[in-house]
């Protein structure tokens, strides 16, 4: 049996066939429907009789990754089908000679290994729960043997530490007088926008004029702009979402009443090459773009302001992903909650 499907994510066809033994093969990535059937009739045959060099378990693994994840992974965010993408070249990059057939579990563990020398841990994990994937389902539809997924060890360098991914309260509101005193380019409004808001600064670059509600005090964020200036709806629920902003913030907003564009137009980075710049000046220590949003929460937490509150304002999907993030401010407050009981108790 066999099966042309159009993908509408990467507009192209692809070609699946289901052998006597119950394997699928097949191929992605046709661009007309025309190109498609040609192949199937010139393979067909081929395949299903086990003459074929396109067998699936004899493929290159980067031409069966990118043929599953176009195949099972049609129903992802386009940012998470991106990422899919980046796996593949990595794939290319590291195993170019790697054959499904024959990958073997030290080769995926060396893999882990060398691509962890220079990469974080988190970057290796999401690499390595890619490929796993891949793998599994392989095994699953009986294109291998072996499930080789199983008991690998995770490599990788240590993230940053926690203490640079925020900025403490004074450098914090330096940078935001600094950004407000000098808001003549589009990298200075972002960076002042992120300080206020906590968006992340793919929203930040999708934001019109019209998502803010002049009246009610509010920005409607419901769009992020990828890397590659595709305006896409956010990968969950949670990130589309209302927040209350003040009125230093509005304020600003009103200058570009009359934009009907986006209202920033800057590359990522541009933006962080111009906080680089205002950090310095203000003599605060190196943080990416991204550390403002996490400033944002961990100034909110400081004060007091509800961690289910701060989640729903940073667009979370849970409660949970915010405990992680920001366990270290949360164990602070913690313990001066605890000094407060001790004092509150000690009643003489």
């Amino acid at each position: 049996m066999a099966t042309i499907a159009y993908q509408a994510k990467t507009k192209t066809y692809r070609v699946q066939i289901i052998t006597p033994d119950h394997k699928r093969v097949g191929k992605s990535g046709f661009h007309t429907k025309t190109a498609a059937k040609t192949w199937l009739t010139e393979n067909q045959l081929k395949i299903v009789t086990g003459q074929s060099e396109v067998n699936s378990s004899h493929q290159l693994l980067s031409d069966y990754f990118k043929h599953w994840y176009e195949t099972y992974k049609t129903n992802v965010t386009d940012i998470t089908l991106h990422q899919y993408a980046v796996t593949e070249i990595i794939i290319r990059r590291y195993l170019p000679r790697a054959r499904l057939n024959n990958f073997t579990r030290e080769q995926f563990q060396k893999f882990l290994n060398d691509y962890g020398q220079d990469h974080a841990r988190e970057t290796v994990a999401k690499r390595k729960t890619h490929i796993s994937a891949c793998l599994k389902d392989a095994y699953e539809d009986k294109i291998i043997n072996e499930d080789i997924t199983q008991r690998l060890t995770l490599t990788g360098r240590a993230g940053k530490s926690s203490e640079l991914k925020f900025l403490e309260y004074g450098d914090f509101k330096s940078l935001e007088q600094y950004s407000y005193d000098h808001l003549n380019n589009d990298s200075q409004l972002a960076i002042f926008i992120a300080i206020h808001t906590g968006m992340r600064i793919g929203e930040v670059k999708a934001l019109t004029i019209k998502d803010v509600d002049f009246v009610h005090s509010k920005i409607k964020i419901s769009k992020s702009m990828d890397g590659n200036g595709h305006i896409k709806v956010p990968k969950t629920s949670a990130s589309n979402r209302v927040i209350k902003i003040d009125n230093r913030l509005l304020d600003v907003f009103k200058r570009f009443k009359g934009v009907s564009d986006l209202l920033v137009q800057v590359s990522n980075e541009a933006v962080n090459h111009v906080l680089k710049k205002d950090l310095k000046h203000i003599g605060a220590k190196d943080v990416t773009f991204h550390a403002l949003r996490h400033s944002h929460a961990s100034y909110l937490l400081s004060k007091g302001v509800s961690i289910q509150y701060v989640s729903e304002r940073l667009g979370h999907s849970s409660i949970a992903i915010t405990e992680k993030v920001y366990a270290h401010m949360l164990q602070t407050l913690r313990e001066n909650e605890e000094d407060k009981v001790t004092d509150l108790m000690n009643f003489q």
